[in-house]
């Protein structure tokens, strides 16, 4: 049976990234894996071209343990969040380790892909970043299924500073005197484009494998 493998950039335990890609993941039927790089201990790729000969990443760090998972799936869920109007740091790691296996075999090519990022309410940083993930999908030439974006929760809202920092975002997104309570958090459950995009794309999964 066909198995999906879903990548995640969010540090966050049980993130709204980590639950729209599972979301993904379960609504597709097939088996699946979901990991999170903040689980393994990677590096930037050191354009070495070390790998150039036989796709093999020289680096000794966790990638042995990720590029075994990548190279066994059928398709792909990659996710990531938007911090300063771009993909997160590792999200970033992920699309440059994986070109060692681009080199003369491409290895990932044809395979399904959906694009997801997660990102401040009305910045339009989440574009950037889920436009990242899905140009690279692009480039290593597998079949881009579709793109889905959600709002994701400031870091003001938790960092314990949000109501008196000076460059706190909570007015902007909330007015003056904006004060933390629950109902200023958001999760992907109560997004229902969102997780009606989710549900559509987990269906195309079913199709192209």
């Amino acid at each position: 049976m066909p198995k999906l493998l879903g990548i995640s950039g969010s540090p966050v335990k049980k993130s709204n990234t980590d639950r729209l890609i599972e979301l993904i993941l379960k609504n597709s039927g097939e088996d699946y894996e979901l990991i999170k790089l903040s689980d393994y201990d990677l590096n930037p790729c050191q354009a070495c071209l070390g790998c150039a000969s036989d796709n093999v990443c020289k680096q000794d760090d966790e990638w042995s343990e990720v590029a075994p998972k990548i190279k066994e799936a059928d398709g792909f869920v990659i996710g990531g969040y938007a911090p300063y109007n771009a993909i997160d740091a590792r999200t970033k790691i992920l699309m440059e380790r994986m070109y060692s296996m681009r080199h003369q075999k491409v290895m990932n090519q044809g395979k399904p892909a959906v694009a997801v990022a997660v990102g401040m309410k009305g910045m339009g940083s989440v574009e950037n970043a889920v436009n990242q993930i899905a140009t690279f999908a692009e480039m290593e030439q597998m079949n881009l299924l579709g793109t889905v974006m959600a709002d994701g929760n400031v870091t003001c809202l938790s960092c314990g500073y949000g109501e008196e920092c000076e460059v706190s975002a909570l007015p902007m997104l909330f007015g003056e005197d904006c004060e933390i309570t629950d109902d200023k958090f958001t999760s992907i459950e109560e997004q229902d484009e969102v997780t009606d995009k989710a549900k559509e794309l987990a269906q195309k999964f079913r199709s192209e494998l």
